[in-house]
């Protein structure tokens, strides 16, 4: 074992002594209130992505990752930011939630989004992605390819490099983003 070592949970990443950013496990008040949050966003016509709380120089932040269909504008992002600054302020008046004081960041998942749910499929359809999966041995693969569909939790791809279609059990996924090609 290092001198700094490096832990490992579900929901955190923390590294002993590194005062670069890194992931630290959700508070309770926010992981008990994450459909509540969701909704909040939803009513702005948004979805949630993603919560995490980092740290970064002695500051805490709540980061909050939401997208539209379309695409989310920084115009959005600062909606949703005063949207839930309120709630929890609503919150904290009459509970004295996330008593930690901390900044609240919103962003957007950026073109190379992480690809989780049947729903993120189904979003690129026709478009090119690379998906990290391991197969019904273990082995670990690399598929590069355009998303044909998915369906019943299993993700259809016409690769790169070949004419058959490549049935992937979205279970077997362990991380897949949107190929993004610059240039020509």
């Amino acid at each position: 074992m290092g001198e700094y070592p490096l832990f490992f949970s579900p929901k955190a990443v923390f590294l002993a002594k590194n005062r670069k950013p890194c992931l630290t496990m959700l508070p309770f008040e926010i992981e008990n209130r994450r459909d509540e949050i969701r909704r909040e966003i939803e009513k702005l016509g948004a979805e949630l992505v993603e919560i995490s709380f980092r740290r970064s120089g002695g500051r805490k932040a709540l980061v909050i990752t939401a997208d539209k269909p379309k695409g989310i504008t920084l115009d959005d992002c600062a909606e949703i930011n005063r949207r839930l600054s309120q709630y929890f302020d609503d919150l904290s008046n009459e509970s004295g939630f996330l008593s930690t004081p901390y900044y609240l960041e919103v962003n957007s998942p950026g073109l190379d989004r992480p690809l989780k749910h049947e729903v993120d499929f189904q979003r690129v359809v026709g478009q090119r992605v690379r998906v990290a999966f391991r197969n019904e041995q273990g082995a670990g693969l690399v598929c590069v390819g355009v998303v044909l569909g998915v369906e019943d939790g299993v993700l259809a791809l016409h690769p790169m490099s070949g004419d058959k279609t490549v049935s992937i059990p979205l279970a077997w996924i362990t991380k897949a983003s949107r190929e993004i090609k610059i240039g020509k």
